[in-house]
């Protein structure tokens, strides 16, 4: 296992931070076309970041170090200053995109009650029961105008 590795996931993710980037302008212009083609895009670049990530594992447990994050841990830090270096750019990388989905998160959350007020409000029937009156008040009747106003 070298640089070369995380030279790809630093690749990899570069590539994801611009997809973010695209797709958090396309949820400010509330551009769904776009759209599309980016969540295409970007379940790509996850899938190639998950093969790496797998492939990353491997390689540090056939050098003897554990499967997990403290196998990684572990071997990183018996490394050089340059693959430390390395792994600390790619992590840095990796809290970027963490961040850009993150707030895409939230203007996808903001676009959808957006939407489903504007759905509620279109398809919300007249209050039943409910008239005005003829000095302009509500009131309750069977009529448009009630004998009591």
């Amino acid at each position: 296992m070298s640089t070369a590795s995380f030279e790809r996931e630093i690749e990899l993710t570069d590539n994801l931070l611009e997809l973010l980037k695209r797709e958090q302008a396309c949820l400010v212009k509330v551009d769904v076309d776009a759209m599309e083609g980016l969540l295409n895009e970007k379940s790509r670049v996850l899938q190639d970041i998950n093969a790496t990530t797998q492939a990353r594992y491997q390689a540090v447990a056939a050098l003897g170090f554990g499967t997990d994050e403290r196998g990684l841990a572990a071997w990183i830090a018996a490394q050089d200053a340059i693959i430390q270096e390395s792994w600390s750019r790619f992590q840095g990388l990796i809290d970027q995109a963490k961040e850009l989905n993150r707030v895409n998160g939230v203007l996808i959350n903001k676009q959808f009650h957006r939407n489903q007020q504007v759905l509620d409000t279109l398809g919300r029937p007249p209050s039943a029961g409910q008239f005005y009156g003829p000095n302009g008040q509500a009131s309750s009747g069977s009529g448009l105008y009630n004998a009591h106003a």
